[in-house]
């Protein structure tokens, strides 16, 4: 628990640490616009910490309250349940700044896709491999007198292209469950 307090910690910071503001972006940030899109990204309200370190250096303020009403805005727009399966489908990351459990239901919901179709998309790809390969062997095998070995790796190919052809149309058909709890 504690590692994982520290992991939570070090995302949170790395999050932060690639929000650095200029002096230019310190003196002319308009605070409600940026806030409005930190809130309309999922951003946590932890950018607000550092854009205040980054402009104390330059010994000017952040309007924190301007940028307080533009992130809850934008997390209004955020956390819409239908933005919510948009983010899981697009493999995005989500920070828990949402109190809506329909929000997070829909990212689950959106995740589980995304998954799938990563993992339909590695058979694809290790399906090519396989055609190729084995179309190597093919043309290999038309040249050679000991076919032996490169029959067994055809026959080695061809079970491991039946296996991921049964997994494709598993998950095609949606027999798969995946659970992901926040």
């Amino acid at each position: 628990m504690r590692y994982l307090n520290l992991a939570s910690a070090l995302g949170a910071l790395c999050l932060t640490q690639c929000t650095s503001l200029s002096l230019e972006e310190c003196s002319s940030s308009d605070w409600y616009t940026l806030g409005l899109a930190d809130g309309n990204r999922g951003a946590t309200a932890a950018r607000l910490n550092q854009y205040q370190k980054d402009c104390h250096e330059f010994n000017l303020k952040v309007d924190s309250s301007q940028w307080q009403q533009g992130y809850q805005q934008g997390l209004i727009n955020y956390c819409l349940p239908e933005n919510g399966y948009r983010v899981g489908l697009e493999g995005e990351s989500y920070y828990g700044v949402c109190s809506d459990n329909q929000f997070v239901e829909r990212y689950n919901q959106g995740h589980q896709q995304y998954l799938v179709n990563k993992r339909l998309a590695e058979i694809a790809d290790r399906l090519n491999a396989i055609d190729s390969e084995i179309s190597s062997i093919n043309n290999t095998l038309n040249s050679l007198t000991d076919k032996a070995e490169l029959l067994k790796q055809k026959n080695t190919l061809l079970n491991e292209k039946s296996h991921l052809l049964d997994e494709r149309s598993r998950l095609h058909q949606g027999n798969m469950r995946f659970k992901f709890k926040f």
